[in-house]
């Protein structure tokens, strides 16, 4: 079992690792796809429908990934209860929900078109997103508590 300090070092390798795998997946996409990566001739076909998408939420992936980054930093510091954590929660927040409208226009579009196997995919690789930024609000959670349990104890 991880220990606090061990949970955050591991989420934040995972952070850091993401930053390499979405820019790999940035410069591989296209080639993938072109290939037929998989023995799939209907890969050729939706390339259309993944690409656009997928280029649309890079920008905010990586800003989602930069204030995880810098949560992670306070976090590791102890500087829980701050404005500035709170301002990379916003941003967070707003990078997914602008993700997740993406994520539904291309839901509807590739649906409409029959191409079903490959959006179950996309969503969960966001749902995979999700978790990790639900680890990192977790370990905020956990340093304030234990900062709440040491206030409670003085006087």
């Amino acid at each position: 079992m991880l220990n606090k300090d061990k949970s955050v070092r591991l989420t934040h390798f995972i952070v850091r690792a993401c930053y390499a795998f979405l820019g790999a997946m940035a410069i591989a996409l296209p080639v993938l796809l072109k290939n037929g990566f998989y023995k799939f001739d209907i890969l050729g076909q939706i390339s259309t429908y993944v690409l656009g998408p997928f280029y649309a939420v890079v920008p905010a992936g990586y800003i989602a990934l930069f204030c995880l980054d810098r949560l992670l930093v306070n976090v590791r510091k102890e500087i829980v209860f701050d404005a500035e954590n709170v301002r990379f929660l916003r941003i967070i927040s707003r990078a997914c929900f602008y993700a997740g409208c993406v994520g539904i226009v291309s839901f509807l579009i590739i649906l409409l078109n029959n191409f079903l196997f490959e959006t179950l995919f996309i969503l969960a690789v966001g749902e995979l997103f999700m978790g990790l930024v639900v680890k990192v609000v977790k370990n905020i959670f956990e340093a304030a508590i234990k900062i709440k349990s040491e206030n409670d104890l003085t006087i």
